[in-house]
Parts: structure tokens; C-alpha cells; sequence
């Protein structure tokens, strides 16, 4: 079955101003293939095609878009990204079927996307805010409703001088709780989302100091919370629990913390869960770059198994439904890489790779 979609950005304001060039193409739905949404620090979100048989990849198509280090599909053919380019940052919507598109104000350097109730929410890394957009009809998002902003600072001046929200995560079968992590406070912030889809802020799960938590993983069951902290290299390990005498709010204690970065390079970056529910996976970045391999024991700790070594910056990466593979997106070399998991957990590089010219990759989620 073949799919013909347009792509296109829009720009800071109440107007709506198209911006580059609209690119036209189709997607062919193929057994034995899967779609990736790719965002770069550049000019262009791309779309291909991975055959799992045959590992290559096809180019499907793309958008002028500046800075969309961020993208994330709706699983519906529209695509909401970050566009990060401080004061000036904004939040893209890209319909397939819709030839016009906007790019609405955000807070400072957006570098997350998160769905959820018709709403799109991202974090705002430099602005230390979470920004909230409603999903129109047509999909399209409108004018920012509400935003959070938080305040607090951390131990490494370099890094820290304030709040910095990095990821967005919605807890395990709830509808109502959001994680945001914020690098800057060495903390994670407990929000809530009504009935009436207003955000609020509830609480903070302390991190070590100077750690800056940055992505976040929960357990297959939903009990444990993981969080790869940037700065310190380690992944951070938490049970969840929940007391009904307070409202259902979830509670959350810290039982682990184990090294994923042995070199110190302060560069930790993406954490993702394997469908297994058994293997966990962390990347690094600056030094020694690649990923580090967990196995999550029955009491929800982490044992760490392996580590492969990527090409340079691995920021983002994702595993493949199938649990077959992991595809890492390596910014500095312009690559993203793909590595074949085996029944242990291991990662093997395979030949496959797909390489960009002039963008640097930054994000790679799933169609």
C-alpha cells in the first residue's frame, strides 16, 4: 500500500509562514521493513526505510527543518519536533495529508517531544521549561496554552548555572503522572495532568548532586524508574511505588546507583529498555564513545554485561520492535549505525550504516 505525504515546517508567532522547500514523497509499507523519522542538527528531518532482511536502508523522503535535533511521530502519519536555535527555538508539525505547517515559540533550545492527551509537550533545555501546545483537528498544533518554569542549579558550574529539563517521560499505565528530567537541579520533576489537561507541578525526585539526570527508562512491569545522568556517567535506579492514602501519588527511592561511563567523560546521553524486558542499554559520548549493556536482575537492579565501542557522539539510538537491532545516531560522523543484539544482549556492528553529508543526526525514533 503506497502512502503520498508533504512535509513542512512553520516559524516563531501567530502566523503561520512556510518555510524552505516542501518535498513530496511516498512511503511503500513493505514486509520485512520498518520506517525511521531521523532529526539532525541541520537543515533537514529525514525519512527511510530499514529492510530487517536485506539491513539497507531507503531514502522515503524529507524537510527543510533548522535544528529539529528532536523528531517524533504520532504513529498516524504527523511528525511534531524541536526546532533548537535559542530565543529564536519553536515547536514543528508535519502532516502528511495538510500542505501547510507552523512552527510555534517555545521555550529556549527544545531538545524533547512528548504526545499525550491531543496535547505536545516539549522540554525546554535552556529555558528550563516545559512547554504545552494543543493538537488541533487537522493535527496541527496551536498557540502554547501553558508553560512551567523551574529554577534551581547544581554543583557543576559549568553545566549546572540552572535549570535544564531534558526529557519528558509519561509514567507506566497512568494518564495522569509526567517525569521531566532537569540536568541543570539534579532532579527529577513530578508533574501532573488533569482531567482538564492542565499541567501542574507536584513534587522532585532527588538525584545525586552533580549527577544530571538526563533520559529516562522504566522497568518492563513499570516498577522501576531508570535515568542515565549525564554528567556523572551513571544510571540511576529507583522502585516506584504508590500510596492510596496520598492520592495514588507515585513515590520513588532510589536502591541503585551503577556505573555505565568508565572513563568519566560526562557525556551520557540515551537510555532505552529491550522488548525482552531484560536488557537495558545506555550511550556515551566525548570519551571512549558507545553503548553500555545491563541486565536487569529479578529485584529490578542492574548488572552491566558488555559495552561496544560507536563511532563519535552516539546521542540517540532506538531498538527495533523486533528487539533485533539497535540503530545509534553518531553526530560528529554523520552516521547512524547499526548493530545486530544477540539472545544475550550483546551488540555486533554490522555493515549497515547510514551516513549524511552536511546534518548532523541527533534523533532517531520510529515512524
Amino acid at each position: 500500500m503506497r502512502r503520498n505525504f508533504g512535509i513542512i515546517p512553520w516559524i516563531c508567532g501567530a502566523a503561520t509562514i512556510v518555510l524552505g522547500t516542501l518535498v513530496l514523497f511516498t512511503l511503500l509499507e513493505r514486509d520485512n521493513s520498518i520506517d525511521i523519522l531521523v532529526g539532525t542538527y541541520g537543515e533537514n528531518i529525514s525519512i527511510y526505510s530499514f529492510d530487517t532482511e536485506s539491513q539497507e536502508f531507503l531514502p522515503e523522503g524529507k524537510a527543510e527543518a533548522e535544528n529539529a535535533s528532536y523528531a517524533l511521530s504520532d504513529g498516524d502519519g504527523n511528525i511534531y519536533a524541536v526546532s533548537e536555535v535559542g530565543v529564536s527555538s519553536g515547536a514543528y508539525s508535519f502532516s502528511f495529508d495538510n500542505m501547510t505547517a507552523e512552527k510555534r515559540q517555545t521555550g529556549d533550545d527544545p531538545c524533547f517531544v512528548l504526545l499525550h492527551k491531543g496535547l505536545m509537550m516539549t522540554a525546554d533545555y535552556t529555558g528550563g521549561s516545559v512547554s504545552v501546545f494543543p493538537i488541533k483537528e487537522d493535527k496541527s498544533i496551536g498557540d502554547i496554552s501553558h508553560q512551567l518554569s523551574f529554577v534551581g542549579s547544581g554543583p557543576v558550574e559549568s553545566r549546572q548555572e540552572g535549570s535544564h529539563i531534558h526529557q519528558l517521560r509519561l509514567l507506566p499505565g497512568s494518564q495522569e503522572w509526567i517525569l521531566a528530567s532537569d540536568l541543570g537541579a539534579d532532579m527529577i520533576r513530578l508533574l501532573h495532568l488533569s482531567d482538564e489537561n492542565e499541567l501542574t507541578y507536584v513534587d522532585d525526585i532527588l538525584c545525586p548532586a552533580g549527577s544530571g539526570p538526563r533520559h529516562m527508562e522504566f522497568s518492563k512491569d513499570g516498577r522501576m524508574l531508570y535515568c542515565i545522568a549525564e554528567l556523572s556517567g551513571n544510571v540511576l535506579a529507583y522502585s516506584i511505588s504508590y500510596d492510596a492514602s496520598e492520592k495514588d501519588i507515585p513515590f520513588f527511592t532510589l536502591v541503585q546507583t551503577i556505573q555505565a561511563d568508565e572513563v568519566n567523560a560526562g557525556g551520557s546521553a540515551d537510555i532505552h529498555l529491550h522488548p525482552d524486558g531484560v536488557h537495558l542499554y545506555t550511550s556515551h559520548r566525548l570519551d571512549n564513545d558507545g553503548i553500555s549493556i545491563f541486565e536487569i536482575q529479578p529485584d529490578g537492579t542492574l548488572e552491566k554485561t558488555g559495552y561496544a565501542r560507536t563511532a563519535r557522539h552516539p546521542r540517540n539510538f532506538m531498538i527495533t520492535p523486533d528487539g533485533e537491532f539497535l540503530m545509534v545516531a553518531c553526530r560528529d560522523d554523520r552516521v547512524i549505525q547499526v548493530f545486530k543484539i544477540g539472545k544475550d544482549g550483546s551488540l555486533t556492528l554490522t555493515p549497515s550504516a547510514l551516513t549524511f553529508d552536511t546534518d548532523l543526526p541527533s534523533s532517531i525514533t520510529l515512524m
